[in-house]
């Protein structure tokens, strides 16, 4: 992970603008950067940090002349009321990015149980951990934050969606009652945000078969031959398919699909289009699109 962040790094964080950033720092000094020899400016973890508060104070409506005023203390504790609010998930979003930034277990699995025990577990995955997975997904991208720091994150929201998924009960998907069917390509192995869409489907009372990681297309065909089954074919580009194959892969699963609707996301998806079939797919910019383009396909 950079213990040191660009202007556009923390833009990408935090969600302020850059040029507003330079603004506040020139008008009201909320940050005071460091500068390479270049006059480049520098952030650190803690600038992050504190930006991250005054985003989720600025989201909720607070002037930023106000928030200026606000020790780090006090702003810490206007986030934490924020966040015990129950329906403002912004700052619970911008709590689970510090905790992750700083390897903090407790205070992330504490976030989630307060979020949980306030709206229930479908608001919090759908807003909160929604949210936050492609918060996650953005800085894992741009290099802002590391591997381990992704693999921290995923681990423990992993955990409590498999527990929500225990306490959902499950349906056999049939031809009068078809289902979704649900992977991620053969060595795709990044599964938390196809684990968020089978919660999401299961929560609607849909049958999902959930094969998950790394699903082999010749593994594939056999359960797409009963075509009558399926809703709809749900999976997860992040690492693959890769550029090179990935038309020729596009062709053959939609190909031995059969016109089952197919519902796509993750980063191996953007700025692709396929050449053939694209009446078949439905791509989602990320998994909170994803979610509800198939929400709005139950209807």
């Amino acid at each position: 992970m950079k213990t040191n962040y660009s202007i556009k790094d923390l833009e990408h964080l935090t969600g302020i603008k850059a040029h507003t950033l330079r603004i506040w720092e020139q008008r009201y000094s909320i940050i005071v950067p460091k500068r390479t020899k270049t006059n480049i400016r520098l952030y650190s973890d803690d600038d992050l940090k504190k930006l991250l508060n005054v985003s989720a104070l600025v989201n909720k409506g607070w002037r930023i002349s106000n928030v200026a005023k606000l020790t780090d203390e006090g702003m810490n504790n206007s986030v934490q009321n924020l966040a015990n609010e129950s329906n403002h998930f912004p700052s619970q979003i911008a709590r689970l990015i510090r905790a992750t930034i700083d390897l903090d277990e407790p205070l992330f699995s504490l976030i989630l149980q307060e979020s949980i025990d306030n709206v229930g577990e479908l608001q919090t995955f759908s807003k909160v951990v929604g949210g936050f997975i492609h918060q996650i997904g953005v800085l894992w991208q741009t290099d802002v934050i590391g591997v381990a720091h992704e693999h921290f994150a995923s681990n423990l929201i992993k955990q409590k969606l498999y527990t929500a998924l225990d306490k959902i009960p499950a349906k056999v998907s049939t031809e009068k009652n078809p289902g979704f069917l649900v992977y991620l390509p053969e060595r795709e192995m990044h599964e938390i945000g196809l684990l968020y869409i089978h919660f999401i489907l299961k929560s609607l009372k849909q049958p999902v078969v959930y094969l998950g990681q790394s699903v082999p297309l010749d593994f594939l065909k056999p359960l797409l031959f009963e075509n009558k089954k399926w809703k709809g074919i749900v999976s997860i580009w992040t690492t693959s398919p890769d550029n090179s194959n990935r038309d020729f892969y596009w062709h053959q699963l939609s190909s031995e699909s059969k016109n089952i609707p197919i519902y796509l996301s993750g980063i191996a998806t953007h700025n692709w289009e396929p050449r053939v079939n694209k009446s078949q797919i439905n791509i989602a910019s990320d998994v909170r699109v994803l979610s509800e383009i198939l929400k709005k396909s139950l209807h």
